[in-house]
C-alpha cells in the first residue's frame, strides 16, 4: 500500500490494482468493457497512429475475404443442392 501512496504523494497515478471488467471503475476510469478495448488501449500506447490505422485496415480486409469466402461457399452449396 505504500506504492500507492508514494505514487499519489508524487503526482503521477497509482499502476497498482486491477483491470476490472464491470462498471466499477478499477484501473482505467469507467474499467475495461472487454478483452478488446483491452488491446486496444495497450495497441494505442505500443503503436504510432499510422501503424495502428494500417494494422487495423488489414485486419478489416481479412474480415472482408472471410465474409467472401462464406458467401461464395453458401452459394455453391445451394447450386449443388438445386442442380440435384
Amino acid at each position: 500500500m505504500q506504492s500507492a501512496t508514494r505514487a499519489q504523494s508524487t503526482g503521477r497515478p497509482s499502476v497498482t490494482g486491477s483491470l476490472s471488467t464491470g462498471s466499477g471503475g478499477g484501473l482505467f476510469t469507467g474499467g475495461l468493457r472487454s478483452v478488446g478495448d483491452a488491446l486496444r488501449m495497450a495497441e494505442s500506447v505500443l503503436l504510432g497512429g499510422g501503424q495502428q490505422t494500417a494494422r487495423r485496415n488489414a485486419w478489416d480486409a481479412v474480415c472482408e475475404n472471410r465474409r467472401h469466402a462464406q458467401d461464395r461457399d453458401d452459394v455453391s452449396r445451394v447450386q449443388i443442392r438445386s442442380a440435384r
